[in-house]
């Protein structure tokens, strides 16, 4: 092993509202605790020596202010899915579950596993605004759906008030998202380069705007080798289990942001419905696939078309 003075300190990140704590891979040092703060942070960050290695879970937008500021002072920053590292934990014995103790296996993670791992980049402030707007707007569809949902399975009765007071909700919350979704061609409208290939999405058979520019935002954000590795972050690439002769049902894994993944998903319901894709889904379905099945397939071809347009 190399002399402990050339060893990068690698350091893993537990991420809370108010709280960050912060654990070493590869010394004995005692954890530590600093506010999840601007000022807490830069000035934990100038104490370290240049180089390091910094792991934390995504956590909605909890760690952004951290992995923003750790790549802004020459460090190397891992943002890890959260179910990766649950998974790891349980792999190496972790037997309890504490702010250190998950601060010290995603250090493990990071210092063991740092070869298949993509470290984070700084978004530009397009791709930043993007990314809020979509959120923001998947929020938005989110609670009008179990608002909507709610309803009908409890009614308003009698009560006319009431149902009035509903249906202002709806009427606010549809009224908010149509105020996302102008923000949204509004943004991408100013770099013409992005509307052109944004435009260019929307061409293909089932695409929309939403889903043109969800895809724009992610081709944009991360530079993707092939269309399979884009099939795999959409979470739609099968997963095996087998062992020995028994070959067991193929599922999908599910990784990656799940508004993505619903969006493309609508996408290929809306092409299967089309003259060009119409006729693939019936082969699909005669072939005794589910119509979920048959409909994940589609949504895997239009994302390899989407990545194709995106790439040529």
């Amino acid at each position: 092993m190399s002399d402990s003075s050339n060893i990068i300190e690698v350091i893993g990140a537990d991420i809370s509202l108010r709280e960050i704590v912060l654990a070493w891979a590869r010394s004995q040092r005692p954890c530590l605790s600093i506010s999840n703060n601007r000022k807490a942070i830069v000035a934990w960050l100038k104490q370290l020596p240049a180089g390091c290695v910094i792991g934390m879970e995504a956590t909605g937008r909890l760690h952004h202010l951290l992995a923003d500021l750790a790549v802004g002072h020459g460090h190397i920053v891992y943002v890890l899915n959260p179910k990766h590292v649950a998974s790891y934990a349980k792999g190496v014995g972790q037997r309890g579950k504490t702010d250190p103790l998950d601060a010290a296996v995603i250090a493990r993670y990071v210092d063991r596993e740092r070869d298949g791992l993509h470290p984070y980049v700084i978004p530009s402030a397009l791709q930043r605004t993007l990314r809020d707007l979509i959120s923001q707007r998947a929020s938005v569809v989110r609670h009008a759906t179990a608002l909507k949902q709610s309803i009908q399975a409890t009614g308003t009765g009698p009560n006319r008030a009431l149902k009035r007071a509903h249906q202002a909700a709806l009427k606010s919350l549809a009224t908010l998202l149509t105020e996302i979704n102008n923000e949204l061609k509004r943004a991408i409208a100013d770099n013409d380069e992005l509307e052109n290939k944004r435009a260019q999405l929307q061409r293909i058979t089932g695409i929309g705007f939403i889903n043109s520019a969800a895809l724009t935002h992610r081709f944009d954000r991360t530079p993707f080798a092939n269309s399979d590795a884009v099939v795999a972050a959409y979470g739609l690439d099968p997963r095996p289990k087998d062992s020995g002769n028994h070959l067991g049902k193929r599922r999908l894994t599910k990784q990656g942001n799940a508004e993505d993944r619903r969006l493309i998903y609508l996408a290929a319901q809306s092409a299967s419905k089309t003259k060009l894709f119409n006729t693939i889904y019936r082969s699909l379905r005669a072939r005794g696939l589910s119509t979920t099945e048959a409909i994940v397939i589609l949504a895997r071809k239009l994302l390899r078309i989407a990545f194709a347009i995106w790439t040529s």
